[in-house]
């Protein structure tokens, strides 16, 4: 049978296309299990306080309360303060909006996605700062109206998270809006590093010749055999010593506590001479500011 040009195009097209967005598909899953990871070693509110923080601008006050109730799977309740039009001015009305998500309890992974998709939705229609009841028409579906007069128009929205309760697919939500994923997959991984990064311990301390770390914010001296000047200001040959002590090539300190105060010299065999910077040659022995032996 032939198969003419045009139809194997065609297919060959639909083909890339499927394997385009099955990759797609399975890099913002990996981004959506890192996050909620994320939340379980580094703790709940720490991950939605940056959601929050990522959707602040487009959720405005209410991005906290937002993200907190689609994590939860309860009711969202806001509140929208307007001039109440005909009346004496400076007089406002509030309009208050309960969004209830039909998809219940989602992992922060999937919240983040959401927004993702009512934020990308919401802006193709020219609204970056939804109103209670826009982003309630993104999220569980509803009319938008834009414009005025003869460039009035109304969009019925079918809702993110009610075709999720419908049990679709992210790639496939995305897809029946014509989105891509690449921009959601980029602001997960952004997030998604810039927590772990946050999380990860101060490493900037001095560093011995063995290569271990010193661990430590003080400025001890690291000795020759990879023990550190740091900590309590007891020095001796792998103890840590503080005040910026000298250490000897065996590994022994001079410290701040009494054994060795001062900026003393070290011998040649590694013992501290101490006190008032007391020279000892490398037969004697310094101690509290007198040296035994010969000193110069």
């Amino acid at each position: 049978m032939k198969v003419s040009a045009s139809v194997l195009a065609a297919t060959l097209l639909l083909g890339s296309s499927g394997l385009g967005l099955a990759q797609t598909t399975t890099q913002l899953n990996s981004e959506a299990t890192k996050m909620n990871n994320l939340a379980s070693t580094q703790g709940e509110t720490k991950v939605v306080d940056k959601i929050s923080t990522d959707f602040n601008s487009f959720l405005g006050a209410d991005s906290k309360a937002v993200v907190s109730g689609l994590r939860s799977g309860t009711p969202i309740t806001l509140t929208r303060t307007t001039a109440s039009p005909g009346s004496t001015p400076g007089t406002t009305v509030n309009t208050t909006t309960t969004i209830a998500p039909p998809t219940g309890k989602m992992g922060v992974g999937n919240v983040y996605i959401s927004l993702a998709l009512a934020k990308q939705q919401l802006s193709q229609m020219g609204i970056t700062q939804p109103t209670p009841e826009q982003l309630q028409a993104a999220l569980t579906g509803g009319t938008i109206s834009t414009g005025t007069g003869a460039a009035a128009t109304s969009t019925n929205l079918q809702g993110i998270l009610t075709m999720r309760s419908e049990q679709m697919g992210w790639g496939q939500i995305a897809q029946k809006l014509g989105f891509k994923l690449g921009p959601v997959i980029s602001g997960m991984k952004n997030a998604n590093q810039s927590m772990t990064t946050a999380a990860a311990p101060n490493r900037s301390g001095a560093v011995t010749a063995s290569g271990q770390s010193s661990g430590s914010s003080e400025s001890g001296i690291v000795n020759g055999s990879g023990k550190s000047n740091v900590g309590n200001g007891h020095a001796n040959s792998g103890k840590s010593g503080s005040n910026n002590g000298i250490v000897s090539g065996s590994g022994r300190t001079v410290n701040g506590s009494g054994h060795a105060s001062g900026r003393g010299i070290v011998t040649g065999s590694g013992d501290a001479a101490g006190g008032a910077s007391g020279v000892v040659s490398a037969s004697s022995r310094g101690n509290s500011g007198q040296a035994r032996g010969h000193t110069k």
